[in-house]
């Protein structure tokens, strides 16, 4: 039985599974403590948690392993906590822009969270005779003796001319020093932010590499010749060369490994992914059976890197229960943001009920500078942490078989003692603290739900404290909710069961019709080169107006050494089921590919749904189909004929087009004469292929 194993690291464990290949059935996991006080750091962990699948693969008779596929908190941890390398920022411009360009690749301290920052020294190459490389050899010493560890180099619109950046990123590799590109990271106009996104990638290079290393050796001596993954905070993977170049990719992938595995194993269009851990709740959307992305911020500083929109909020099951005294009577009773894992205390709940017969309650600092006013109980010599899941177990609200189901008697005793403390029914206490959790989170949810536009959306719980937080979130909400099977390493299952993604994006100052297919066709190399099977590649481009931008992204099945690639024939019921929750029931299919179909309904409007049941394109307008050749003399009159005349201004119909494993999106050009230029050369390129064309009037 072929199995695929994913390995995500969590602020308190670190999980492993192995699944079934084609179901995604859990068949093995190993569970343990995330390891951030080794020398080797998370990485520990993750050879630890694989050496307990690998060897539960071996005594199961499972196998092949077809791949091995990880997520991390890494990136995101090393900037909160200031495991940064000092970097050195080598700008490069040319005449005349030498003074902009000198100004903008001048980073300084950039903040990078409260009371961190990251370091950075600088250097300017002026190269408007070109460069050599002995004088790139003595600009990056000077950074080197100025106390650089690793190298960022950026250069004015190295996005359209990368060979500078490219000459230090040599110079770089034979000296030995990490370093990245501002052109590898983003191919967006804007030479200051993209030199922050690179000096922010730079910073955590040394401490990603030496990561790289270590799992990618446990991997080596598992499973020789396996392809191993890493998740990306997009919800993609790609190969482990990515974690050694550019890490900052890698910013939350843990709650997109989860909303992965939450969109494989449960079919939902719209919902709000909530991954309740031991120390902290995600909130993220799912919009159309997509995870919804943005640029990463770091505090103040926006990035040219994307990844999953994802809210943290400091309460999950694990958050203490916290008593704030204030005027009057009773005191305010609060969870979080301390954990009972950082505090490093049991949970009630999971203790025999002997154990805290006679418990008293008291209000204490569980952390040097935490304020004296967390809740712990003390019995029988022991300390023990009066939690939210203790909460949700004392109250009976936990579902059956869940994760954080634990002891019920045990919970109620721990809160029996708060009573006696505070004077005041248990019962009450409990639900006081459950309300309180829902709340924070309730808030989330609804910020969450109403910037992407989601009217009612259903409520997926996922991560061990899941059962503790959801049943309280939908009564205060309203919302109905779910706690998929295997909830508590959903994270690790969405890693096993990973795709690859690669995003490209291109500044689109002097738009061409042939940029289409130049970014496609880039698009998809690199999607082969980051892992992906070449057969199983779909590439969609979509227009980014307010960065003037154009966005291609290719997704595909790992190339496997073991099994065939690809994902099988488009599922039917799912298919349907998807064009219907959009459009509701009048649908038809007008066309389809081996990747997607195209459905439309009796008012005019049509849906695109990809091979996954995610919806990938709707609107409304003229929907056209036939092969490419004979479209293409068709479609430059109907472009014309929709093209709308204010005055002097020409304004083009929107038209994306589906080839394929194409769906392309043209918008980006408004001139009529481009557009009809552009749609009609896709359409050729197609020859007798069947092409779609959806065409929506402005």
């Amino acid at each position: 039985m072929a199995v695929r194993v994913g390995v995500d690291v969590g602020g308190t464990f670190t999980k492993a599974v192995a699944c079934e290949a084609r179901t995604g059935e859990v068949l093995a996991r190993s569970v343990v403590p995330t390891t951030h006080a080794s020398p080797l750091g998370v990485a520990a962990g993750v050879v630890e948690a694989l050496g307990g699948v690998f060897e539960e693969v071996r005594r199961s008779s499972l196998g092949p392993v077809l791949l091995v596929a990880h997520s991390t908190t890494q990136a995101v941890n090393a900037l909160l906590e200031g495991d940064t390398a000092v970097v050195g920022v080598l700008g490069i411009g040319r005449p005349p822009d030498i003074r902009r360009a000198r100004r903008r690749t001048r980073v300084g301290e950039v903040r990078v969270a409260p009371g961190r920052t990251l370091r950075a020294v600088h250097a300017f190459l002026d190269a408007s005779a070109g460069l050599d490389r002995s004088a790139v050899e003595r600009a990056v010493r000077a950074l080197l003796d100025a106390g650089a560890g690793a190298l960022a180099v950026s250069g004015a619109f190295g996005v359209e001319d990368p060979s500078a950046e490219r000459l230090v990123l040599k110079v770089a590799a034979d000296l030995g020093v990490p370093a990245c590109a501002g052109h590898e990271l983003s191919g967006l106009y804007g030479l200051e932010v993209r030199t922050v996104t690179a000096a922010l990638n730079a910073s955590i290079l040394p401490t990603a590499l030496a990561a790289a290393s270590v799992v990618g050796e446990a991997v080596a001596r598992e499973a020789p010749e396996v392809p191993l993954l890493v998740m990306r905070g997009d919800g993609g993977a790609a190969d482990l060369a990515t974690m050694r170049r550019r890490p900052l990719l890698t910013a939350f992938s843990g709650p997109a490994a989860s909303v992965a595995g939450a969109l494989r194993h449960l079919v939902f269009r719209d919902g709000v992914v909530i991954e309740v851990g031991g120390t902290s709740t995600n909130v993220s959307v799912v919009r159309g059976g997509r995870p919804v992305l943005s640029y990463v911020r770091v505090l103040d500083h926006v990035t040219f890197v994307r990844s999953l929109d994802v809210r943290v909020i400091g309460v999950a099951g694990g958050s203490l229960l916290r008593v704030r005294r204030r005027r009057g009577w009773p005191p305010a009773v609060e969870v979080g943001p301390r954990s009972a894992h950082i505090a490093g205390l049991p949970y009630c709940s999971f203790a025999r009920p002997a154990e805290l017969v006679g418990g008293q309650a008291r209000l204490a600092a569980p952390r040097p500078g935490d304020p004296p006013e967390y809740v712990v109980v003390g019995a029988a010599g022991r300390t023990f942490a009066l939690t939210l899941t203790c909460a949700a177990n004392a109250l009976g609200t936990v579902p059956p078989g869940a994760y954080a189901e634990g002891d019920r008697e045990a919970a109620r005793l721990g809160f029996e003692a708060l009573g006696r403390l505070l004077r005041r029914p248990w019962e009450e206490l409990a639900r006081a603290a459950l309300r309180a959790a829902a709340r924070a989170v309730s808030a989330a949810v609804a910020e969450a739900s109403a910037e992407h536009g989601l009217e009612d959306p259903v409520l997926v719980g996922l991560g061990g404290g899941a059962g503790a937080l959801l049943p309280a979130l939908g009564e205060l909400s309203g919302r109905s909710w779910w706690i998929p099977a295997e909830a508590e390493v959903i994270s690790s299952v969405g890693d096993a069961l990973s795709l690859v993604r690669v995003e490209v994006e291109r500044g689109v100052a002097r738009p061409t019709p042939g940029l289409v297919e130049e970014l496609v066709r880039e698009a998809e190399e690199a999607a082969v080169v980051a892992g992906a099977a070449p057969a199983t590649v779909q590439v969609e481009t979509e227009a980014v107006p307010e960065r003037r931008a154009l966005r291609a992204v290719a997704v595909g099945s790992a190339a496997l050494r073991a099994g065939p690639p690809g994902e099988g024939p488009l599922d039917e019921e799912l298919l349907w089921l998807a064009a219907k929750e959009t459009l509701g029931d009048g649908v038809s299919l007008v066309a389809r590919t081996p990747f997607y179909g195209v459905f439309v309904d009796d008012e005019g409007r049509f849906a695109v749904v990809d091979r996954h049941a995610s919806v990938a394109a709707t609107g409304r307008g003229l929907v056209l189909e036939g092969p490419g050749a004979r479209l293409a003399a068709e479609l430059g009159g109907r472009l014309r004929d929709l093209t709308r005349h204010l005055g002097p201004i020409a304004v083009a119909p929107a038209l994306r087009l589906v080839r394929g494993a194409r769906l392309v999106d043209l918008t980006f050009l408004s001139a009529p004469d481009r557009l009809v230029e552009a749609a009609v050369g896709e359409c050729r390129l197609a020859g007798q292929e069947p092409v779609v064309a959806l065409v929506s009037p402005h």
